[in-house]
Parts: structure tokens; C-alpha cells; sequence
């Protein structure tokens, strides 16, 4: 298959993800694609999703697969690491995209040419429209590079150094972009390779839409509290594993295995520094504490389940 492309959801309503999953499928149009929905934590989404690809019909196109798999541990690193060890299949681009999010029609092309023009770049990130910070946030990222978890991609060799090196995402972590952005950009070996933005293409035109919020709604309101607090846990995350790749030089592969372990031997070895940044920012203390709750991580181990599967020629 030409493109693999990864849909990560967990919370999402049954009809966002289907609007995910009809805009991928047109943004795929002309080539061969693998389109795996990963739903972590949510058996009743996983069961729905399934029944919906089962009524799609074969539309004269290039082959595409579609599966829903069901991961019984909710949370989207684990479900990264599954995907990417044991489920992704062999093709030429792999894109990785949020479950709320509807990619526009060009988006996967334009990233997947892009790398035509880009062949030092390992991967590849689309860019936000939509948000009171997505203007601030595209030109930063046009200017320092980095990719966006909302819609990325990676290269075919690049994927085979993440598994071949046993790459994976620390369980429990929030800011999955970030740390897989310092991989790229060390070419996953701090020690042999500087830091280098050029590893990811960035490109102007490829984005995607998603539902705005609104402070009238409840949910929302929730969503956005529960966002602050992951957020606030995300800079500890982003300033323990700035400690463990570009200051002290370790391997990707040599991370913590789990988010918890990793903020906590960077408090206890940096504790000047925790200081401060809780001092910035009191959320941090507090998401510091959040993370000490015991966790039970043994159904990791449990391999995902393909509740539902659909070739469309």
C-alpha cells in the first residue's frame, strides 16, 4: 500500500469520528490506503465505529482497508506504541491523526509531495486554521519547526528505525508531539546527531477543520479544564525529557516507561528547577501531584482487538 493513516480516539461521539473517517477516506482518494482507527478506552465507540465501516460500500477506487481496532488501556501513547509495533502494515507514507479531526481534501497529498521536496525530512506536520491560537502557532512552527498530533506523518525508513531501536512513547504521557518531535529532530541518537528542525517539513497548506467550542456548552467547559490541567502536566513532561535527550544525551529508547517515572526523576534530579516552573505556573505543582496516583498499567500487555474490518475496491 502507498499511505498508512492512523485515527487515535477515545472520547470522541461516534458521529465526529465518522466525520474523521469520510474526510480521510476522501482526502485518500486516488491511492492505496490502510486506514486504522485505534479507540482506546472505549469498547461501546469501538463497537459503533465497527458497525458503521461494515455498511460502506466499494466505491471504484484504489484498494482500501479500513479497521477498527479496540485497546483496553485508555490512553493514546499506549495505543501509539500498538500501533506502531504491532498492527502498522508496510507503506510508503504513515499519517497519524486525531479523532476529532476532519483532514481537508488536499491535506495527505500535499504532505506526501512535500516530502518529494523536502528528502532530508524524516516527517511531516500539517498546520491549525482554526483556534484563537492557531495563526501564532502556524507561524511558529513555519519558523521553528515541529510537528502537530492533530495531523503528522512519518516516513516508511524512519518507522523502521522506531522499531527496529524498540522506540515507544512513555505510558500516561500528554505530550506525545513533543517528545516525537525531539526524536525526529535528533534522528533518535542525541549523542551522534545535533538537533536539526529540517528533519520535519513543515507544510503552509495542509491542515484540517474540527468542531470549535463553545463556552455555552457544559462538555466543553469540562473538555477545556481537563485540557489546562494535561497541559500543565505537558511542561514538566516537555522540561524532563529536554533534561534526558538534549542535556544529557540518552537514547529515545531509554525513556522512563511511564510519564509518572519520568517527571519524577527529573523533579528529584532538577529540584531548582521544578521549583521554578512551578513557581510560573502553580498548575504544574499540582499536575506533579496528580501523577504520583498509582496507576495500574498490567492490561498493557493485552494485545489490541480488530473488532471490525472492510476492503472498499
Amino acid at each position: 500500500m502507498e499511505w498508512s493513516v492512523a485515527i487515535f480516539s477515545s472520547r470522541e461521539t461516534v458521529q465526529t469520528l465518522i466525520s474523521t473517517i469520510d474526510a480521510l477516506l476522501k482526502a485518500a482518494n486516488d491511492v492505496a490506503t490502510v486506514v486504522d482507527v485505534m479507540i482506546n478506552g472505549n469498547r461501546e465507540l469501538a463497537d459503533e465505529a465497527g458497525r458503521h465501516i461494515e455498511t460502506l460500500q466499494p466505491v471504484g477506487r484504489p484498494r482500501t482497508i479500513i479497521r477498527v481496532w479496540y485497546i483496553q488501556v485508555a490512553d493514546k501513547a499506549h495505543a501509539w506504541n500498538q500501533y506502531v509495533h504491532d498492527i502498522l502494515p508496510s507503506s510508503d507514507v504513515v499519517f497519524f491523526v486525531d479523532g476529532y479531526v476532519q483532514v481537508m481534501p488536499d491535506a495527505l497529498k500535499l504532505i506526501s509531495d512535500g516530502f518529494n521536496d523536502a528528502p532530508k525530512a524524516l516527517a511531516a506536520s500539517g498546520v491549525p486554521t482554526i483556534g484563537r491560537s492557531a495563526g501564532m502557532q502556524t507561524e511558529l512552527m513555519l519558523r521553528e519547526g515541529g510537528i502537530h498530533g492533530n495531523l503528522y506523518a512519518v516516513r516508511r525508513d524512519f518507522v523502521g528505525q522506531l522499531r527496529s531501536t524498540d522506540f515507544r512513547l512513555p505510558l500516561g504521557i500528554y505530550r506525545t508531539d513533543g517528545v516525537l518531535g525531539a526524536v525526529i529532530c535528533f534522528a533518535l541518537d542525541p549523542a551522534k546527531n545535533d538537533w536539526d528542525s529540517a528533519r520535519i517539513f513543515v507544510h503552509p497548506r495542509a491542515t484540517w477543520k474540527i468542531r470549535p467550542s463553545s463556552f455555552l456548552s457544559l462538555a466543553d467547559v469540562r473538555s477545556h479544564f481537563k485540557k489546562v490541567m494535561r497541559q500543565a502536566q505537558g511542561v514538566l513532561e516537555n522540561l524532563a525529557v529536554r533534561q534526558h535527550m538534549a542535556i544529557e544525551k540518552k537514547t529515545p529508547q531509554s525513556l522512563p516507561r511511564t510519564t509518572t517515572e519520568l517527571i519524577e526523576i527529573w523533579i528529584a534530579s532538577n529540584p531548582a528547577m521544578a521549583f521554578k516552573a512551578m513557581l510560573r505556573n502553580p498548575l504544574c505543582l499540582i499536575a506533579a501531584r496528580r501523577i504520583r496516583r498509582v496507576r495500574d498499567w498490567s492490561e498493557a500487555s493485552v494485545p489490541a482487538h480488530l473488532v471490525a474490518q472492510v476492503t472498499l475496491e
